[in-house]
């Protein structure tokens, strides 16, 4: 509600007063927001026409008109979602609720049901929401790197241009090739093409679509589930109450999305990762932020954007120096070798 009210604020003075309006960047004084009016914005009818020519082409490919209804949904729940996102840094997922809400949808009707209609609704409703996030990510990147933001949305257009067909191209080679160890007819010696996120998909489809909500929750392991929407009703009215009676307290920084949405993931392996993550945040956004605040201010993005680029930086250098051994091995001794290296990895 405080959002919303400077949200109002800000668009009344702008409809009053056009000359005297004050631009977000010119709010606030640390530097960046000092160098960032010196660049122009991207026209709001720039992303008008880049939105019209992907609507053609989806409503071209599909050739129906009931994708209005997920593109429907997806506008509404793009604001508070890029609103929670903006301030917390958190991405909420929710392919699986835009499929429950389509199993919910088909089976109040007498259409066709098939598992590829969830996924593709899940597919734009989502997308509407994610392509949102990556391009409000890519200006904050560009916001802190000095870059301007029309510099930013055309090589976010120029990205999208290459990756599609080199994404589309990279599919079809591993459905053609890799086919067989993906619908199980072989297996994979090596266990790395194994299909689980597809696999992931179809399930949620079918129990969505084919099998139904109704139907699911009806079952004594998954009857509980409903409740969560009560909880995720309720819980902000008693957290907004604890903040009244109990102000000193801080409830108002409590959100429910973040924790709700944390607490349904299931950490499946065992991996030292969440404990590091565990510690390094408490160091960092407690001791720090409440003991250390200045040196907090002042290097805790750019250590957090060091560790990142250094986690990438690792990640490729070890998937390429796999490629080079391996392009070593066959010049050395060809397949024998590799086959006897693979034999060494798999066995007990």
């Amino acid at each position: 509600m405080k959002a919303w009210r400077k949200f109002r604020e800000r668009y009344s003075q702008r409809k009053n007063d056009e000359k005297q309006y004050v631009s977000i960047n010119e709010t606030y004084t640390d530097r960046l927001n000092k160098i960032q009016p010196a660049y122009k914005y991207v026209p709001l009818w720039w992303y008008v026409v880049l939105f019209l020519i992907t609507f053609v082409v989806l409503i071209t490919t599909l050739a129906t008109g009931n994708m209005f209804i997920p593109l429907a949904f997806g506008a509404v729940i793009v604001t508070p979602l890029g609103y929670l996102y903006a301030i917390s840094n958190f991405r909420l997922p929710i392919g699986a609720f835009n499929e429950l809400l389509y199993g919910v949808m088909i089976q109040a009707t007498n259409g066709s049901r098939h598992p590829a209609g969830a996924s593709s609704y899940g597919a734009i409703a989502g997308d509407a929401w994610y392509r949102a996030q990556y391009m409000l990510q890519d200006q904050k990147i560009g916001h802190y790197m000095h870059l301007p933001p029309r510099t930013i949305f055309f090589s976010q257009v120029f990205g999208q241009m290459i990756g599609v067909p080199v994404n589309y191209g990279a599919m079809r080679w591993i459905l053609d090739t890799k086919r067989e160890f993906l619908d199980g007819t072989k297996a994979d010696p090596l266990h790395q093409w194994t299909g689980q996120s597809l696999q992931s998909y179809n399930t949620m489809a079918v129990q969505y679509v084919l099998i139904g909500p109704a139907r699911l929750f009806a079952i004594s392991f998954d009857r509980p589930m409903p409740f969560g929407f009560l909880f995720g009703a309720l819980a902000p009215v008693v957290i907004y109450g604890l903040h009244r009676l109990f102000p000193r307290a801080k409830f108002n920084l409590w959100n429910v999305t973040v924790f709700s949405a944390t607490a349904a993931n299931f950490y499946g392996n065992l991996s030292t990762g969440y404990l590091s993550q565990l510690i390094v945040g408490t160091v960092s956004m407690f001791y720090l932020f409440r003991y250390k605040h200045r040196f907090w201010k002042r290097y805790n993005y750019i250590l957090a954007a060091a560790f990142d680029t250094g986690y990438n930086l690792a990640v490729l250098l070890f998937s390429s120096s796999l490629v080079l051994v391996r392009l070593l091995l066959c010049l050395i001794g060809g397949e024998i070798i590799l086959n006897q290296l693979r034999d060494a990895l798999l066995c007990d």
